[in-house]
């Protein structure tokens, strides 16, 4: 079920190993995942505050808990570039920024 991407639903979330899918309106626009030693929560705090400081346009989000998320995120990423020739917006390479800022962290 797709939440909107606001701080108080954020809150609502487990601080759990996950995956994350990140929306605008209808649109999958970020796939992304917990790293070693953090959770949902965490993840999704600091995704929220960057997309409040680069004016991204994300409106909702939904997750999937998983013990292995580098292992779920790579097959959610292989498998929407095969239905769609492309990755999600902020998973490609102009969405860099964001992603770098996502990656520090882990």
């Amino acid at each position: 079920m797709r939440q909107r991407f606001a701080e108080e639903d954020v809150r609502n979330v487990p601080d759990e190993p996950s995956i994350f899918f990140l929306y605008h309106e209808s649109d999958l626009v970020y796939i992304g995942r917990t790293p070693p030693r953090s959770g949902l929560r965490t993840e999704l705090e600091h995704a929220l505050r960057m997309a409040m400081a680069e004016d991204m346009d994300v409106t909702h989000f939904t997750f999937e808990l998983t013990k292995s998320p580098k292992t779920r995120a790579a097959e959610e990423l292989r498998e929407y570039f095969e239905n769609w020739g492309r990755l999600p917006q902020y998973n490609r390479a102009q969405g860099v920024a964001f992603q770098q800022r996502v990656e520090l962290r882990r």
